[in-house]
């Protein structure tokens, strides 16, 4: 039976990789994106998001999401990182196809209400849909099969500030109440994306099997690599939203942790994800009632690697 997902998404480019993977993918059904802030605002995430689908040929729904964090003043969209338009310069054509009448959070809680404990949802930017999903409907908990995580950095540094990744530091109230849910949740923090690269001959090779959906991948992937080269001296760009997804079709790629997890808030640690393992105790009181989750704290790269070819081989044929 094939994976229903929703992807919670902020396009973006590795958000880009992301959609194309679960679109190629033969074991998974794309019900829908909602669409967030973070790497650009959120209706220009919305605008991406029909135009990747469009582009594809992919018939998904769009549901618009929140607009600012649950508490804090907006951080500035990641332009730096994906360009004012979220692909790098890389120019997708606009659709004409309009979102979804209900916003995210309303969409997911719907969505799970007519397919009770067959949706994950994966959510590869800020969680603040998530968290409004849990405000309006605490039960929605009981309805997902599971929820997969893009964010944070449990043993690694961060990206954003030196212990923060991007995500959780662009709305750290909602990664918290993410994390202290009591649904199924997997985490795909920084210690498994930062070992994988996608290097230019690779996405070459992408564009070459399947041009439709790896041409303009690999044309974003080119702007996204010159800003790890600059900033980073990484000669390739990591593609961290994939993990969320292939997690679903490869999850022999991870090595796993079991444990709780908290995000702070505020002060000059805000938005750092930390982690108590399972069985351990300490007098930190931020876990107390927390649930254990799962949280993917490596990565085999090249079986990793050989799986995002091969659906993308798979989907050319």
């Amino acid at each position: 039976m094939p994976h229903k997902i929703i992807i919670d998404t902020d396009p973006g480019i590795d958000d880009a990789m992301a959609i194309a993977y679960a679109i190629a993918h033969p074991d998974i059904e794309l019900l829908a994106l909602t669409t967030i802030f973070g790497n650009v605002r959120t209706h220009e995430a919305t605008r991406n998001a029909l135009a990747l689908l469009e582009h594809w040929g992919a018939t998904a729904d769009v549901a618009e999401g929140e607009s600012a964090p649950v508490a804090i003043t907006a951080n500035e969209p990641g332009y730096l990182v994906h360009g004012r338009n979220g692909f790098g310069g890389v120019e997708i054509a606009a659709s004409s196809r309009p979102a979804h009448d209900l916003d995210a959070a309303q969409y997911m809680i719907e969505a799970t209400r007519r397919h009770p404990g067959e949706i994950t949802l994966c959510a590869v930017g800020p969680l603040t849909n998530l968290a409004r999903a849990l405000e309006r409907d605490p039960d929605i908990v009981s309805r997902v099969k599971a929820v997969v995580v893009m964010g944070g950095a449990v043993h690694r540094k961060g990206n954003v500030t030196p212990v923060a990744e991007a995500n959780f530091w662009n709305d750290p109230h909602a990664a918290d109440a993410v994390l202290g849910a009591g649904w199924p949740l997997v985490l795909a923090p920084l210690d498994c994306t930062m070992p994988v690269l996608f290097t230019p001959d690779y996405m070459e090779a992408v564009a070459r099997e399947n041009p439709k959906l790896g041409k303009p991948l690999s044309e974003m992937a080119a702007a996204y690599s010159r800003f790890y080269r600059s900033h980073l001296g990484l000669g390739g760009c990591v593609p961290h939203d994939v993990m969320a997804i292939s997690w679903l079709t490869v999850p022999g790629a991870f090595r796993l942790q079991k444990g709780a997890l908290a995000v702070i808030a505020d002060g000059p640690a805000i938005g750092q994800c930390i982690f108590q393992p399972g069985g351990t105790k300490s007098r930190a009181t931020i876990f107390d009632g927390r649930p254990d989750h799962l949280v993917m704290v490596d990565t085999d790269p090249a079986l990793f690697l050989a799986d995002f070819m091969a659906v993308m081989t798979r989907h050319a044929a």
